[in-house]
């Protein structure tokens, strides 16, 4: 049972004392609804028990004030954190400190018998809240102790401005500003590298929302989650490009929060935690690739510490707040993998093998099994449909999200936390030598977990570093980008610092810490600017491109691009070609280069067949002289490309006779000389009235045929064809009819309906409540 009492224990150099005390409030008969800690300037190792109190859940909060603080000063600070955090903290107070050792019965005599009027600021007292307000109220000629309704005071002020954590938010938001200036970034509209544009808000919902995308032929292949993760943010910061410049730009200092706030539970002191997090904000693999554009990494450096957190916290949790915690950490877990599906998978890999190997008293309780279920299935509940994509498609884990490229191995250099090589990221090892330092000098079976993350992470590196394969677009066999996995190493390599506690070692001079730290730092600062400046990433720059559907050959390695739109666009890459497209692309690639003028003239044929009324060629491509008379120049671009406007029927639709309908049935693509008739409609859903006709004409839909496409004529289902040996096609009766064509909607929006629920029951899950009040 717990009473309506605010706890406060006023802590100074209390390691001798600390733990009886901490003993004796976990033997109360009658609890406390909230217990705060206020730490005045300890010098021994009090900050370190009241972390792993709190981390015990002994202590709620622990709050740290200069050593000049009074007794009477530090309970207002905890009263004001506490009404801030809980609102109704409770109406009593019970004043603490080292002299105070309660029985196990005394909070529940003090309730028996409260003296209302007692309002002394002393501890071992029980007084009531409103009472203490009001004496804070009352003026008083010492300005550190007045103006308690709501005015910062000079000496809150100052310490505001020279605590741990704003130093650490302050310094690397100006690094996150400067870079971006000096770079020409700041802004939204980011492209480059692994980040295709990123589209308006509208769009961006109706891709993710859309049951057929036209893309590479047309598929039915469910979208990226993450453009539901950039929708939602989108609505409320301005747009999903926005979501993505912040992400790119700020995520050192979002990075550097989230590390901050993650390592509370470990007993560390708040300049320590950092002095860490700042160091882990500036990770040189992580800053890299936000140059380069890759969203799944820098995602992934700004969640994994709290997730890690949170799934510690699961395991070790069964109170009050357990479901909180769960539904909190599977809502993180779910974006995480809308990004990198393959840190979510390793994440969740991690909590169970942590629940196996770690021991405990409670590592078989009831509430662990169900807590990680419930991280599970919460976690892919909430990216429903597209965990179905990740079973028939598991190269996804490989690459993950993001325009496709060849990516080079890490090989040995994956050791120094370098997915490259390049002297940007090789300042990275300054994580991998200030682990190894700590386990040399401070053997503590307390790192063991965070050994066993680094190792987890090198092992995963090295297995994306060692498989190669081809994008689920479609495209050159690639290994994959280690980024990701080396984010998890430096997480475990600073968990382990962190737990190293003050190892016992000959005095060093003070001045020789400070400069061996300022090299540290500036190191890193270095490293990371120039490798987050030296990447591809800019802003876009759209060219003037002709609407409609263009067919484009890459410069490099890659196979064409069939665009529809403004396209290519953030998420199409990420998007499972239907049937034999990416094959069919990759031949039409092979003949277009041909220097032999009948495969570049069945090609072209087979690209007007497709919809495609415009091909994008380099600027040494023969596809003009050979294509002759189905080809025209339409444009050139400024980079030298030339932009070609097919002269054959292109539309999406087409009527065919009897005689091309039959044909279409066998051969695998329609001749140079085939002209069928444009149906002037849209694909995927579109009404058309035909008039009479030959027996067996057809309409063909320049998209793969592929389960979800249905005809209805006059209102009665008809079965459907293929035409060229994968496309769409509707034979047509003789007599007039009405023929409505469409992609049915059906499954995936059901599977939408489940998505929903999920994130709306997680969600509202996740956030914390107000604690049911007991009284006595």
């Amino acid at each position: 049972m717990s009473a309506p009492v605010l706890a406060v224990l006023v802590c100074r150099d209390g390691e001798s004392w600390l733990p009886g005390v901490l003993a004796a409030l976990g033997e109360q008969s009658e609890r406390p609804r909230r217990v705060l800690a206020v730490d005045t300037g300890s010098t021994d190792r009090t900050a370190e028990l009241l972390a792993q109190a709190r981390a015990d859940q002994t202590v709620d909060d622990v709050l740290t004030l200069p050593p000049d603080t009074s007794f009477a000063t530090a309970v207002a600070d905890a009263v004001a954190l506490g009404k801030r955090r809980w609102a109704d903290p409770g109406r009593w107070l019970w004043l603490l400190d080292g002299a105070s050792e309660p029985g196990p019965e005394q909070l529940a005599d003090l309730l028996a018998a409260p003296d209302p009027s007692a309002v002394e600021v002393e501890p071992g007292k029980l007084i009531r809240r409103a009472a203490f307000e009001r004496l804070e109220r009352r003026p008083s000629p010492s300005p550190r102790e007045n103006a308690r309704g709501g005015f910062l005071s000079r000496g809150r002020f100052l310490r505001l401005l020279t605590s741990p954590i704003f130093v650490l938010s302050a310094s690397l938001l100006a690094f996150a500003l400067i870079n971006a200036l000096l770079t020409d970034r700041l802004g939204a509209g980011l492209a480059g590298g692994r980040l295709l544009p990123v589209a308006d808000l509208a769009t961006t919902w109706r891709d993710y929302l859309a049951a057929w995308h036209p893309v590479a032929g047309g598929t039915g292949s469910p979208a990226s989650p993450s453009l539901l993760v950039l929708a939602l943010l989108g609505s409320v910061l301005g747009g999903p490009s926005v979501v993505v410049s912040i992400l790119l730009l700020f995520g050192v200092p979002l990075a550097g929060l989230s590390a901050y706030f993650a390592a509370r539970a470990l007993p560390v002191p708040p300049l320590r935690r950092a002095i860490a997090a700042g160091a882990y904000a500036l990770l040189p693999v992580a800053s890299l690739s936000a140059g380069q554009g890759r969203l799944d990494v820098v995602v992934a450096h700004v969640l994994v510490p709290p997730l890690l957190a949170g799934i510690a916290a699961v395991l070790r949790r069964s109170g009050r707040q357990w479901l909180g915690t769960v539904c909190l950490t599977a809502l993180g877990l779910a974006v995480l993998g809308a990004f990198a599906p393959l840190m979510h998978l390793a994440l969740i890999v991690l909590a169970l093998l942590a629940h196996v190997l770690l021991p405990g008293e409670n590592a078989r309780s009831r509430h662990r099994v169900v807590g990680l279920a419930a991280l599970v299935l919460l976690s892919v509940a909430c990216l429903l449909p597209w965990p179905v994509v990740l079973l028939q498609h598991p190269q996804v884990l490989l690459h993950g999200f993001g325009a496709r490229a060849v990516e080079q191995p890490a090989g040995a250099w994956m050791f120094a936390l370098s997915p490259d090589g390049s002297a940007a990221s090789l300042p990275g090892v300054l994580f991998v030598l200030a682990a190894a330092v700590a386990l040399a000098v401070t053997r503590d079976k307390r790192m063991l977990p965070a050994v066993g993350v680094v190792i987890f992470g090198w092992l995963l590196a090295a297995a994306v570093d060692g498989s190669a394969a081809e994008p689920i677009a479609g495209g050159v066999a690639t290994v994959g980008w280690t980024g990701g996995p080396l984010v998890l190493v430096a997480v475990g390599c600073g968990w382990i610092v962190l737990q190293a506690g003050r190892p016992k070692l000959p005095e060093v001079p003070q001045v020789v810490g400070i400069v061996a730290l300022s090299a540290v730092v500036a190191g890193l600062v270095t490293s990371s600017a120039i490798a987050l400046a030296g990447g591809p990433l800019g802003p876009e720059r759209p060219l003037a491109a002709p609407a409609g559907t263009r067919l484009v050959l890459d410069p490099g390695p890659q196979p064409a691009r069939l665009i529809t739109g403004t396209g290519p666009r953030f998420g199409d890459d990420d998007l499972a070609p239907a049937g034999s497209a990416a094959d069919w692309l990759r031949q039409v690639d092979e003949d277009l280069r041909s220097a032999d003028p009948g495969p570049v003239r069945e090609a072209l044929a087979a690209v007007a067949a497709r919809g495609a009324e415009f091909v994008v060629v380099p600027a040494g491509s023969r596809v003009p002289e050979l294509g002759r008379d189905l080809v025209t120049e339409h444009q050139r671009l400024p980079d030298g490309r030339r932009i070609l406007r097919v002269l054959l029927p292109s539309s999406p639709v087409k009527l065919v006779g009897p005689d091309l309908a039959r044909q279409a049935q066998t051969e695998p693509e329609p001749a140079p000389e085939a002209r069928p008739l444009p149906v002037a409609a849209q694909l995927p859903n579109f009404t058309v009235r035909v008039s009479e006709g030959g027996a067996g004409r057809a309409l063909v839909l320049g998209a793969e045929n592929e389960p979800g496409w249905y005809a209805r004529v006059d209102g009665m289902a008809f079965p459907l064809a293929t035409a060229w040996g994968h496309q769409v096609a509707i034979p047509l009766p003789e007599q007039a009819a009405e023929v409505q064509v469409g992609f049915t909607e059906l499954p995936r929006t059901a599977l939408l309906c489940v998505q929903a629920a999920a994130i709306l029951f997680t969600l509202v899950a996740a956030i914390p409540g107000r604690r049911r009040k007991t009284t006595t």
